[in-house]
């Protein structure tokens, strides 16, 4: 921003004027843009750019209508819809070792589980898919009781609310103005949560509609569906030339009545039926076929440009696209794909998002978050299945201890858990499991009275081979006797004669 010049012979009222008249025009550098006058979304911008730039006069927002309407759009909002609502939010706090404490029944928490009296997070978080998909910019409005306190959240929809900022560009946000019924009211900053995908060039105050480069994709999707349409209720007949036949006299030939006797018998009821005239007539096709024109290729091309830019796979929207090669196996490995390379990142910023514009409402220090529970997502599922399956053959393998394993899978332990687990015998009635303290550091080595040390020092035990005995036993494989015996000993010093029994026995076949 620079330094402001001041000039020190000034009266310090005319030196705080020109300060604040510097820092305006400082400022409004930093915040360009005419205060409020942008349109409240970017689809009609980016047409704009996308006319200015190809030369073409045709206005697909228009042409279109209700962009979030359309079929391919809907597609992607309804998978958003159902899945965003599987993660539940929380409050956590971080401890000095940087462990995530949650906070139950947080009062923030319980406001997102239930905005207002009418409906729930799970519909509110389908009207933010809506939002998110088809503007890039939800908005949520916050009622305040008269302490201050936030007590209701409300959806408000993209159409009626914008940022506004002042002229000299002084503020980046001033407040919202929102529009309804012809009458407007303007929401402070800090009473709207505004959500943003990305930073839309036209308007940095706003998020980028995923949508608005795809516009001429969803207009070729709508006529090709409209064609198809028309095209069934004409009987799948395609538009056709009825003309008289080469070297036929044309007088007294009524050609509107021809045209009308041929749309009577070949649409409404009469369609597929055969068509009598006894004009000598000839019909030529001018238009293509269903075939000719493949019209399921031609909706390909929509499904995989917008499914491309949305960032979320054909196949877990339903697309024709996506379901050609689809089987079990490679649908649910898009779906573990959708949720971890998009879910999972919009989780993350909502949650940032929501500790900066709401939690801050009821944690004036900052030392809480929003955490979503992940493993509620139901796609992340075969992911917390292998995470335990990892984590419980190195417990079994015996180099992990319980309460490491435990604290890894995000559950508390105690004293009781800090023991390892011996490798699990493979023996021919059961398996014998032995969990086995840690041992310490060093050996306690007791010092007599005189200060030398004692010859009854406790040593640790060797590792003992009894074990390996009873696998190769159980894989009947041959063995010394001496090993044997050596094994039975050591067994029986223990107090294990069943084992001690099993080493003598004849493996069961």
């Amino acid at each position: 921003m620079g330094a402001f010049r001041v000039n020190k012979s000034t009266s310090l009222i005319e030196r705080t004027v020109n300060a604040l008249t510097q820092f305006k025009k400082a400022t409004a550098l930093r915040f360009p843009g005419r205060g409020g006058t942008t349109s409240t979304g970017n689809l009609a911008q980016w047409q704009i750019l996308n006319d200015f730039t190809s030369g073409e006069a045709v206005n697909y927002v228009n042409e279109i209508g209700d962009v979030g309407g359309a079929s391919l759009v809907i597609a992607a909002v309804n998978w958003l819809g159902r899945v965003l609502p599987e993660a539940h939010l929380n409050v956590i706090e971080m401890d000095d070792e940087g462990m995530e404490i949650p906070i139950p029944d947080h009062p923030a928490a319980e406001l997102w589980r239930r905005p207002n009296e009418f409906y729930s997070c799970t519909t509110m978080c389908k009207a933010y898919a809506h939002s998110w998909i088809v503007t890039g910019n939800p908005y949520f409005l916050k009622i305040r009781e008269k302490s201050g306190v936030v007590r209701e959240l409300w959806y408000i929809p993209p159409a009626m609310i914008r940022p506004v900022w002042p002229d000299d560009g002084s503020e980046f946000i001033s407040g919202y103005e929102y529009k309804v019924d012809g009458r407007t009211q303007v929401f402070p900053a800090e009473d709207v949560i505004h959500f943003r995908d990305g930073i839309d060039p036209c308007n940095p105050r706003l998020g980028l509609s995923p949508v608005a480069s795809v516009m001429r994709e969803l207009y070729t999707d709508q006529q090709v569906a409209t064609y198809s349409a028309l095209l069934m209720k004409n009987g799948a007949v395609p538009p056709v030339v009825i003309s008289l036949r080469d070297s036929v006299n044309a007088i007294g030939f009524d050609s509107k009545k021809v045209r009308e006797g041929y749309l009577k018998q070949t649409q409404g009821d009469e369609r597929g039926k055969a068509w009598v005239t006894g004009a000598a007539v000839r019909i030529d096709k001018v238009g293509f076929a269903p075939a000719d024109l493949n019209l399921a290729q031609l909706r390909r091309l929509p499904e995989e440009r917008l499914s491309a830019v949305i960032g979320i796979p054909a196949i877990v929207l339903g697309y024709g696209a996506g379901l050609d090669k689809a089987t079990y196996s490679n649908a649910r490995q898009a779906a573990e794909f959708a949720t971890e390379s998009y879910l999972v990142p919009l989780y993350r910023y909502i949650e940032e998002e929501l500790t900066h514009q709401l939690l801050r409402d009821f944690d004036e220090t900052g030392s809480l978050q929003f955490r979503f529970d992940l493993t509620q997502v139901r796609a992340l599922s075969e992911d917390q299945d292998a995470q335990y399956a990892r984590l419980t053959a190195a417990y079994n393998g015996g180099w992990l201890k319980r309460s490491e394993v435990r604290e890894m899978a995000g559950y508390e332990w105690d004293e009781g858990d800090e023991v390892y687990v011996s490798r699990a015998v493979e023996s021919a009635d059961e398996e014998i499991v032995e969990e086995v303290p840690v041992a310490p550091d060093a050996a306690v080595v007791p010092v007599s009275e005189a200060g030398d040390e004692s010859q009854d020092a406790v040593s640790p035990e060797p590792e003992p081979s009894a074990a390996k005995v009873l696998r190769l036993k159980a894989k009947d494989k041959p063995l010394a006797d001496d090993v044997l015996d050596d094994a039975v000993e050591w067994l029986l010093s223990i107090g294990e004669p069943e084992a001690a029994g099993r080493i003598r026995a004849v493996p069961k076949k």
